[in-house]
């Protein structure tokens, strides 16, 4: 840590407290350059990931968005509640821990398409319709022969 005094980065802890509520570290710091003491206060900071959308916006990460996408591709099939949070929360995770503050909505599609196509086929070719923006018959045939070949 920097010493506000004289600058320099050689300092030592003297104390540190957790708030109450658990959200904030206080530390008391002593510079060992120039004796001066100061506080310290860190607070937890959650990194916000930002989609970017097929025509270009720019959206913060919704995972109910992706949970609601994926129950309506997966309406009427086998698909469990646990099994669609799971989901979302792995497309969470790997976004955080990739480090990945901006990503492009098609690579979020193809995360959650991964993931149903272990779960359920029907709801993998549903999802992937949609997210695919399939509109003929000819790319619902290349879609199943690609399961097939799997």
């Amino acid at each position: 840590m920097k010493c506000p005094n004289c600058g320099s980065f050689k300092d030592r802890v003297l104390d540190t407290r957790q708030s109450k509520d658990g959200t904030v570290i206080r530390r008391r710091r002593e510079c060992l350059e120039c004796g001066f003491r100061f506080t310290t206060y860190e607070r937890f900071q959650e990194e916000k990931v930002l989609v970017k959308k097929k025509k270009g916006d720019i959206e913060p990460f919704n995972k109910e968005k992706i949970e609601r996408g994926i129950k309506l591709a997966s309406k009427n099939r086998p698909v469990s509640e646990e099994q669609i949070k799971a989901i979302a929360n792995f497309v969470e995770k790997y976004l955080l821990e990739e480090g990945k503050l901006l990503v492009e909505s098609m690579e979020i599609g193809k995360l959650v398409q991964e993931k149903l196509k272990e779960i359920d086929k029907i709801a993998y070719i549903r999802f992937k319709s949609v997210c695919n923006d399939v509109s003929d018959i000819k790319e619902f045939e290349n879609i199943l022969n690609e399961l097939k070949e799997n």
